[in-house]
């Protein structure tokens, strides 16, 4: 029963955050031990959104996801699969056209 509620709660997180807007994305616990980090870095070509997916498959179940826009851009971020709860994650990172796509991601358990 309780892994139910779990799971219910977790899709309800992930299909909230999918609406996001905001270039920010901060779910859960980060008060925790860090277990992944990565620093997202990718140019601009003019005309062109840059895209990246994260993934993040682990032993640990997650706490906590931070993905921090370091340029302020008005991109995108969502968690397509997986995330808090999980001890997987899928991480969509979407750019503003033309611009470079400059983030931290930062997981903990």
């Amino acid at each position: 029963m309780v892994a139910a509620i779990k799971l219910a709660v977790a899709v309800i997180v992930v299909l909230n955050i999918d609406y996001c807007k905001s270039a920010d994305l901060i779910v859960g616990n980060s008060s925790s031990l860090i277990v992944f980090t990565d620093n997202i870095k990718l140019s601009s070509i003019p005309l062109t959104s840059r895209n990246k997916n994260v993934f993040y498959n682990g032993n640990v179940i997650i706490k906590g996801i931070n993905v921090i826009d370091l340029e302020k851009s008005e991109g995108k971020v969502s968690i397509t699969a997986g995330g808090v709860g999980f001890t997987f994650t899928n991480i969509r990172i979407k750019g503003e056209k033309g611009k470079e796509l400059n983030y931290l991601v930062q997981i903990f358990a």
